[in-house]
């Protein structure tokens, strides 16, 4: 059946095209006879106005897209989730796309949603396709993306985070730490918090790079093979709470003592992580308030005349960056 139009709803109701417009637009005058009319007639042919096309009208759509590597992965899945509710309570409507990390995906997201003409975007993605989009005008903040200059990233102070969960596992005796990170890079600030303070130690740094676009159990499966090649190693520090989550089950099948033998601190202390895991240490991101800050930054340039400008203005750069808190747990030993 072909969807009623605004001028099927015209011809039942007995008014003009224009006026049906106006009662869905609410503007000018109009009798409550004419609306109940309209109203009647558009419940009949159960007609639902475009709302993309009516928001067009005044060039806003009240949609953003949230772009993020996968929603399977706690951190963005509390991510996404933060979001979404703070952007419906500001009368936005959400588009999610997964990327899995791939730039080419990337740039298909932003060609679909600039077609869409969404207000703005808000990513998490990994590679540098999305900032350096040639013709992107919509609004756009990056979550934890260091990489992009031209836009505001919201982030927790990741080195600092890591050299506290270094130094945790320093302080508890362990000598011999393998930090484990998805992509090696001079941008990575957890690698390179862990690599400071082994070095200001006097200890020999050991890094797993699994890759960020592995399949989970591909990356399960070097985080084992790894441990088995090193029995030396005595600790392990995590860039994400699952790859300490990955270690704690190889320490189980190996019967190791946690945290006598062997000790463990994790990264981003998820809600859903620590449910099932609360005796795991971590470094705590406090993803709530990093939401609330993106969504502010975000809706300040929408509701702007000049977007790039507020999200260039570097005066507000200082409150993008977010302590984080290391929770103790049973995987490290007391200092």
């Amino acid at each position: 059946m072909v969807n009623p139009t605004l001028e099927d709803v015209a011809a039942i109701a007995g008014v003009s095209p224009t006026t049906v417009s106006r009662v869905l637009n609410n503007r000018g005058y109009l009798s409550e006879k004419t609306k109940q009319k309209v109203f009647a007639a558009m419940q009949e042919l159960d007609y639902r106005p475009n709302a993309i096309a009516r928001s067009l009208q005044n060039k806003k759509t009240k949609i953003v897209a949230l772009i993020f590597p996968t929603v399977a992965h706690p951190f963005y899945g509390a991510m996404a989730t933060y979001l979404e509710e703070r952007l419906s309570d500001r009368g936005y409507r959400v588009i999610l796309c997964n990327s899995q990390d791939h730039p080419e995906r990337e740039r298909d997201y932003i060609d679909m949603l600039l077609s869409h003409h969404v207000d703005g975007v808000i990513t998490g993605a990994h590679s540098d396709a999305i900032a350096n989009y040639p013709t992107l005008r919509s609004a756009l903040v990056t979550i934890d993306r260091e990489q992009s200059q031209r836009y505001p990233n919201i982030r927790c102070d990741n080195y600092g985070g890591a050299r506290k969960a270094t130094s945790a596992l320093i302080d508890a005796g362990a000598r011999h730490i393998v930090h484990i990170t998805s992509t090696q890079s001079d941008t990575n600030q957890r690698q390179r918090g862990y690599l400071d303070v082994m070095q200001k130690n006097n200890l020999e740094p050991r890094i797993l790079e699994v890759g960020f676009a592995a399949e989970s159990a591909a990356k399960n499966r070097a985080i084992t093979d790894y441990l088995d090649q090193h029995p030396e190693v005595d600790a392990v520090f995590g860039s994400n709470d699952t790859y300490a989550a990955y270690a704690l089950n190889w320490a189980q099948v190996q019967e190791k003592k946690v945290p006598q033998d062997f000790q463990v601190v994790g990264f981003d202390g998820t809600q859903a992580i620590h449910s099932l895991l609360p005796h795991l240490a971590t470094v705590v991101q406090p993803i709530e308030d990093m939401a609330e800050r993106a969504v502010e930054r975000l809706v300040e340039a929408m509701e702007s005349s000049t977007p790039h400008e507020v999200m260039a203005d570097e005066s507000r750069l200082e409150n993008d960056v977010f302590p984080t808190v290391f929770r103790p747990g049973t995987t490290v030993r007391l200092p």
